[in-house]
């Protein structure tokens, strides 16, 4: 990749309906991901959260926001427009605090 970095895919062994569920609610999230040939020791991941450092806040805030509406039931094909009405609220409430 550009950054240097590489870019991975995996595929898992038969999943749960409930595991299933756990991932999709991660899909578009930042993370940690542990792989081993054998067993990963938990306790050798790290503690902190993990942080993309190449996404800008406002495109961190955008993907937040993004997970945001999926969770709310927005649908992907609406949420350009639900983004931008969110956006207006939040400089709104900004401008409501200038003096």
């Amino acid at each position: 990749m550009k950054d240097g970095g590489l870019s991975l895919g995996f595929s898992t062994q038969e999943m749960s309906p409930e595991d299933k569920v756990v991932m999709a609610e991660l899909y578009q999230t930042f993370g940690w991901l542990a792989f081993s040939p054998n067993q990963v020791d938990t306790t050798d991941m790290p503690t902190e959260e993990a942080e993309d450092k190449q996404k800008t806040p406002s495109k961190r805030l955008r993907s937040v926001l993004y997970v945001f509406a999926k969770q709310r039931g927005i649908k992907p094909e609406n949420f350009e427009a639900w983004y931008r009405e969110q956006m207006e609220k939040i400089i709104e409430r900004v401008k409501t605090k200038l003096d």
